[in-house]
């Protein structure tokens, strides 16, 4: 009973798509200082500004292991600017036969799409793009106050990880960052805002192999015609704009990309 249970919870969390392939690898291009960077006027590189990434591409792939049995993969791509997709492919055994649950969960600026593997699954409005829409409706002026503001907390967060860097493990050549989560931990790969290992009393991941080096396919985050339209939690992307703009420092948070945990975790 414990493995059924288990089995219709991930099957009612996953979601697919055919896991698109990394092509061959790319150049990263230089990335300038952040007191030298132009300040963005247009969405894409607002985009960049909220979700930046330390490589123009990020390719992860875990090991998921789980009680009654499960086991499986997790394939986790991500680029810059709040795009990620996932696709997994666990199994569990269930009364003596082995129970395949695949399935892919792709975020974008703008939506967030998941749904078992072969449906057409469900879509709810993402806010970053909202966000970073608004940021590039403000005047020049604000618009780089806001910016600047960012990068501020950005550039701080990274002072106050070097002077206090708390556990760090290395996983697959990355450094992360251990925490306790609930009755689990999370070791994070803080540039990226990736798991690089996680464990719970549901399920553990530890990530294998990373790729920094390779260029996605023109199919990573595309979206499947049909799915079905929820709405949005409330969010006031105006009011959390002109927030940060008027110098509200702890608005900033509600304007970056947060991190998550995969989209099969139940």
């Amino acid at each position: 009973m414990k493995a059924r249970a288990i089995a219709l919870v991930l099957a009612a969390a996953c979601a697919s798509e055919p896991s698109p392939t990394a092509l061959a690898p790319a150049a990263a291009p230089i990335e300038l200082p952040a007191a030298i960077r132009p300040i963005p006027a247009d969405r894409d590189g607002v985009l960049h500004e909220l979700a930046p990434l330390p490589a123009p591409a990020v390719v992860v792939v875990y090991d998921v292991t789980g009680p009654a049995g499960l086991a499986g993969t997790l394939e986790v791509l991500a680029a810059p600017g709040g795009r990620r997709r996932e696709n997994w492919a666990l199994r569990l055994p269930v009364d003596g036969r082995d129970h395949d649950l695949r399935g892919s969960k792709v975020r974008t600026p703008d939506v967030v799409w998941q749904a078992p593997d072969g449906a057409t699954g469900r879509l709810v409005p993402a806010r970053l793009g909202a966000i970073a829409d608004a940021i590039v409706d403000l005047d020049p002026s604000t618009r780089t106050k806001v910016i600047e503001l960012v990068r501020e907390w950005r550039s701080e967060l990274e002072d106050a990880r070097r002077e206090h860097p708390g556990t760090v493990e290395t996983i697959a050549g990355e450094q992360c960052v251990r925490v306790p989560v609930g009755t689990g931990e999370v070791c994070t790969w803080e540039a990226t805002g990736l798991p690089l290992r996680y464990e719970s009393s549901t399920f553990a991941l530890v990530a294998r192999h990373i790729d920094r080096d390779s260029v996605l396919g023109a199919s990573a985050f595309a979206i499947p015609l049909g799915a079905e339209r929820l709405a949005a939690p409330p969010f006031d992307v105006l009011d959390r704009v002109a927030a940060v703009a008027r110098g509200d420092r702890s608005a900033i948070a509600d304007l970056v990309l947060a991190d998550e945990l995969p989209g099969f975790a139940p």
